[in-house]
């Protein structure tokens, strides 16, 4: 594949073309494209390089869809090339002095490859090996951790649910409000918590309407956060429902 298949170049002539284009106003040979590609990387700052690249890339995928991984291996093979030749120059010729800021400049574009290389090429096989395994070691763990937690959190699953009585739901519903406006003997509530999620989630978890399961939303309907400024949905009980009453025992 030719170099004027991977970059966008600029036109011939044009005066005013992309930034991120590659060429030069007369001479735009795209047989050098390579040349073109890495002298605008001498050219951009450091911050630019994401968007370059991207400028190109997304240029090269018009005509070769799903084919990142090709650009990115091309892109690649050209940045380490170059710098292999700049850093095989001896100290005496005169090219050598330039080499060192090309070089560097070179150096810092591929510390941005690294940073977008999903398919590991610029790691050596090794570390990419010592990668996995340690993620999958990390992988290992989580799951012993979690079937602990599973483990531990069967301990207080009941073999069964709790019937409430067809019908039964609002009256049983009653009772758990009547439970939490309790007081002890010293003022404090006998049971307390700071929100309404506690007692519809105990509902739903351990308890069935006759035969039926009770959903977690139908539970929630009769605990508003706010029983003074109840929403619309909100499921009120009504007095046929309201069959018991409990009361303080009388002191002896």
């Amino acid at each position: 594949m030719t170099s004027d298949t991977y970059f966008k170049f600029r036109e011939r002539f044009e005066l005013f073309p992309h930034r991120y284009d590659i060429g030069w106003l007369i001479f735009t040979d795209r047989v050098f494209g390579l040349n073109f590609f890495v002298d605008k990387i001498y050219k951009i700052r450091v911050d630019e390089y994401a968007s370059f690249y991207n400028h190109q890339l997304n240029y090269y995928l018009e005509g070769n869809v799903g084919q990142e991984e090709a650009f990115f291996n091309h892109v690649y093979h050209i940045v380490t090339e170059r710098i292999g030749y700049y850093k095989g120059l001896k100290p005496f010729v005169s090219a050598y002095a330039k080499g060192l800021i090309y070089t560097e400049k070179l150096e810092a574009f591929l510390a941005f490859l690294k940073t977008i290389d999903r398919w590991h090429k610029t790691q050596p096989l090794e570390s990419v090996i010592s990668d996995k395994n340690r993620r999958i070691d990390q992988l290992e763990a989580r799951i012993k951790e979690l079937e602990s937690q599973l483990k531990e959190a069967a301990k207080y699953e009941a073999g069964e649910k709790i019937i409430i009585s067809k019908d039964g739901l609002p009256v049983f519903i009653d009772l758990i409000d009547q439970v939490r406006e309790l007081k002890l003997p010293n003022g404090n509530k006998l049971v307390n918590s700071q929100t309404a999620s506690p007692w519809y989630k105990l509902v739903a978890k351990h308890f069935l309407n006759g035969d039926k399961p009770i959903a977690i939303g139908t539970a929630q309907n009769y605990f508003p956060a706010d029983k003074d400024n109840p929403p619309p949905k909100y499921t009120i009980i009504s007095e046929k429902d309201k069959l018991f009453k409990i009361i303080q025992k009388p002191k002896k």
